[in-house]
């Protein structure tokens, strides 16, 4: 005889071995369940299975799931096949969607998300252009500007025009060529 303890899933786990209780015998606990015969090892991906006094081998997906809706991992307990929704297949990250049973890189959701940091990062860097032209143009205006003002005045609108028109380069989003900082010294 052979015993086996059954998990909150169904699934059967031993042999297990129980002490004999003096005076008492042999005490099983309720989620154990005794069988005439060992049982071989259950083949990958399944588990035996102690259902309304029956033996069987059922499919085993428990462990890490992940969404095909969202990517998120759960934990999954119960045996069976998983339901729609679901898969064993990691979630790859980012910009991944589940089409045809496989993770799929949506290109167009990337690139999208590329654009925005771009413009994100564009919007910044014209808002700090702003204010290094407007006391510049202020004194422009008032005729109080110095040669060396109207020249970083001129530096500032074109790297400020260069800017608002990345979108027009070759590579954008992927590859931007950013203009170079005004006053700024480059470095190789």
């Amino acid at each position: 005889m052979f015993n086996y303890l059954i998990d909150d899933s169904g699934a059967l786990t031993g042999p297990v071995e129980f002490p004999l209780v003096p005076g008492i015998g042999l005490q099983l606990p309720s989620n154990a369940v005794t069988l005439n015969l060992e049982l071989s090892p259950a083949p990958e991906g399944f588990a035996w299975a102690y259902d309304n006094g029956s033996l069987q081998q059922r499919v085993d997906c428990r462990g890490d799931v992940f969404r095909t809706d969202t990517g998120q991992r759960e934990t999954w307990t119960a045996l069976g096949e998983l339901p729609q929704g679901f898969t064993r297949l990691p979630w790859p990250g980012g910009f991944h969607a589940w089409v045809d049973n496989a993770w799929q890189l949506d290109e167009a959701a990337k690139l999208a998300d590329l654009k925005r940091l771009a413009l994100v990062r564009r919007d910044a860097l014209l808002r700090d252009a702003v204010l290094r032209i407007a006391p510049l143009q202020y004194a422009e205006d008032i005729g109080d500007a110095s040669h060396e003002e109207q020249l970083q005045l001129l530096e500032w609108k074109l790297y400020s025009v260069e800017l608002n028109r990345i979108e027009k380069q070759a590579g954008f989003p992927s590859e931007v060529t950013w203009p170079a900082v005004p006053g700024a010294s480059v470095t190789n």
